[in-house]
């Protein structure tokens, strides 16, 4: 989600699926090893490989950290220790370091064996750290951490997951917790929740988080709640967005969409503020479509998928958008930026990379970016 792209530090950093049983947790993440394409090379060793050979992309070496990150935090719970970011973080950077520095024998090592060398030196340099007594690494520092910091410790499927199993209401409240440039007015009036409750709301959406982080779970995030039903609902076809953004006076709907922050560009990054639609219709996304940013600096954005934040009864409604850029070499939207109805979406190439279930969110916007030939190849995108 992040801007940032390349080496060092971000939201989508690490690549990794919680598991406590570190090869069959590498075997497992990603369809590392899928017996169904025992033809193909195992995408682990591939990325090794590049690695040794300096040749990583910004998809792979995503990908490549998570490998890293997986175990970390598999040894981390078992040997009972800290779920301290610091810990976590400085632990990943002494495996590259050991897996660099054993480049030499992974070469002449076979695909499987690879798999095992990365366990053993990412376990060994975890428990390196927590014998370290120097160290100084304790749980305040995780009750005291943001959700972002949180956030950059975890995979980008986990950002996605984790967002995903969040009410729209609040999935909007804990993105809002990385744009720290919004001030708390501006929250409220794009969510539509009085001042009071804010603070609560954001305690949990971060506890949520902590879940997360701490890997609590083994398994995937519980749905969230489903609000009691009125015992007759009635409800007819939703309203196209694409519809309400024409420059129409026919039309049965206005919207209205702006951006979340300006370092939110993959996934759930826009807002809607929508008026003249009815409480027994919704608003939906037929098909996938393009925005174009008022301001010239800003990204343009494929639109995929909305999400209602509001109740269908409030005036004016709001809504959550799924969208992801297709500029590399632009600012993200904020709050105060506006998007208006854009060209039909005609890229062979964009389209297949919006249908493939296996990209995270942040994956998915860079690969864009190499469809519409506004950053080079990432890696992995089919």
């Amino acid at each position: 989600m992040r801007s940032e792209s390349g080496a060092g530090r971000s939201l989508t950093r690490l690549y990794f699926a919680y598991a406590t049983h570190f090869v069959s947790a590498l075997v497992l993440v990603g369809g590392l090893c899928d017996a169904a394409r025992a033809d193909e090379r195992p995408e682990a060793a591939l990325l090794l490989e590049r690695l040794c050979a300096e040749t990583l992309r910004s998809n792979e070496e995503d990908r490549l950290f998570g490998l890293i990150s997986l175990t970390v935090r598999a040894t981390i719970k078992y040997q009972g220790g800290v779920f301290s970011p610091d810990l976590i973080d400085d632990a990943v950077q002494d495996a590259l370091g050991a897996m660099i520095e054993a480049c030499p024998k992974i070469a002449v090592t076979d695909d499987v064996q690879r798999l095992g060398m990365a366990v053993e030196l990412s376990r060994d340099a975890t428990i390196r750290r927590l014998e370290d007594a120097k160290a100084g690494y304790s749980a305040r520092q995780t009750e005291k951490a943001t959700a972002a910091d949180l956030s950059q410790e975890l995979s980008a499927p986990e950002i996605d997951a984790w967002l995903e199993a969040l009410p729209a209401r609040q999935r909007t409240l804990a993105l809002l917790l990385y744009a720290s440039a919004v001030k708390p007015e501006e929250m409220t009036e794009a969510v539509g929740i009085g001042r009071s409750g804010l603070d609560a709301a954001f305690r949990g959406a971060k506890a949520n988080l902590l879940k997360f982080f701490r890997a609590e779970s083994d398994s995937a995030p519980l749905p969230p709640p489903v609000p009691p039903a009125p015992a007759i609902e009635f409800r007819v076809a939703g309203q196209p967005l694409a519809a309400l953004l024409k420059p129409d006076a026919a039309s049965p709907g206005v919207a209205r969409v702006s951006g979340i922050s300006g370092d939110i560009y993959a996934g759930w990054s826009l807002l809607a503020i929508v008026t003249k639609v009815p409480p027994d219709r919704s608003v939906e996304i037929s098909e996938p479509f393009l925005l174009e940013p008022d301001a010239p600096e800003r990204r343009r954005m494929i639109v995929t998928a909305v999400d209602e934040i509001s109740d269908p009864h409030d005036a004016p409604r709001r809504f959550l958008i799924k969208a992801y850029a297709i500029d590399a070499d632009k600012e993200g939207a904020g709050l105060r930026d506006g998007f208006h109805l854009g060209a039909a979406l005609d890229n062979p190439a964009a389209l297949q990379t919006l249908r493939n279930p296996n990209l995270a969110a942040i994956e998915v916007a860079r690969c864009l970016w190499h469809d519409y030939g506004t950053a080079a190849d990432p890696g992995l995108c089919r």
